[in-house]
């Protein structure tokens, strides 16, 4: 009998791609079930949440809170509420009516 020296890699391909894909499917199925829990949805912001979740949590837009509040995409790690209040030298609980008002307006 012959044997294929293509074989092993041929399984070690299909062996990372199922990999992948179960990893992808999984992540998926995470998030999907985390944002159909009620809990999540519509949520007064806090401080320790970025606009992204809350754009998330309140089925907005992606990035209309930023320009919404003055403010220009930045790269790298989102910023949380608090950071964004620290950054523009305002009392957090300013900033968490500001981001309520926002929200409201966005959803009419």
């Amino acid at each position: 009998m012959r044997r294929n020296p293509a074989r092993p890699i041929l399984i070690a391909i299909i062996a990372l791609a199922l990999t992948a894909a179960v990893f992808v499917g999984v992540r998926t199925v995470r998030h999907a079930l985390y944002w159909a829990d009620p809990a999540h949805r519509n949520v007064t912001p806090e401080g320790w949440m970025t606009l992204g979740y809350l754009e998330r949590s309140h089925h907005l837009p992606h990035h209309s809170l930023g320009p919404a509040l003055g403010l220009s995409p930045q790269p790298g790690e989102p910023l949380s509420l608090e950071e964004i209040a620290a950054t523009r030298n305002e009392p957090l609980a300013q900033l968490l009516a500001e981001v309520g008002a926002v929200i409201e307006a966005e959803k009419q």
